[in-house]
């Protein structure tokens, strides 16, 4: 399936401010559980400045034990979708035994989200379209500034934290 029949113009939805339709929504997840892959329109800044509101997300379905920290993956719960950073793995016992679950975050968040499960996972993300720039996340240079921001994830509310707070007293 080629990145241009995959397109779909729904949002993904980073945050509680932006909606999605629940339809749009099973289609993005349809097409890259049964399709393979699917292209997709960011519109929060959860992950900026790495990731923009405009940018085109290449999502490609991946095998879960893959998966790294430093990658960016796509991954839906509670009928949303999220394109947040793995920031690493983690292994919970369970029921039927351990069960290894991804921590996630945006790159522009303070804190992470809930740990992701096989089951939330959707694919990962391997190139970035921001008009006719074109950014494989699959290069040496991407996997290494993913893995640093995976491990520098901690440290970000000293950045955006201070930066909120500045645009929220100027918007006064």
């Amino acid at each position: 399936m080629s990145a241009a029949s995959a397109l779909s113009p729904y949002p993904i939805d980073h945050e509680a401010r932006c909606g999605t339709a629940p339809s749009a929504q099973e289609s993005v997840a349809d097409k890259v559980r049964v399709g393979g892959s699917a292209t997709i329109r960011v519109v929060a800044t959860s992950m900026f400045p790495w990731i923009r509101p405009g940018d085109q997300a290449f999502i490609r379905r991946y095998d879960f034990s893959q998966i790294n920290s430093g990658d960016v993956i796509l991954y839906e719960r509670a009928n949303r979708l999220f394109i947040h950073r793995v920031i690493r793995r983690i292994t919970r016992p369970g029921l039927g035994g351990d069960v290894t679950l991804l921590v996630v975050k945006g790159d522009a968040l303070d804190r992470p989200d809930a740990p992701v499960s096989a089951k939330e996972f959707l694919g990962r993300a391997i190139r970035i379209h921001r008009g006719k720039r074109h950014i494989d996340l699959q290069s040496f240079s991407q996997t290494v500034l993913g893995k640093f921001l995976a491990g520098v994830s901690g440290l970000t509310r000293f950045v955006y934290g201070p930066l909120r707070s500045l645009r929220f007293s100027n918007s006064r």
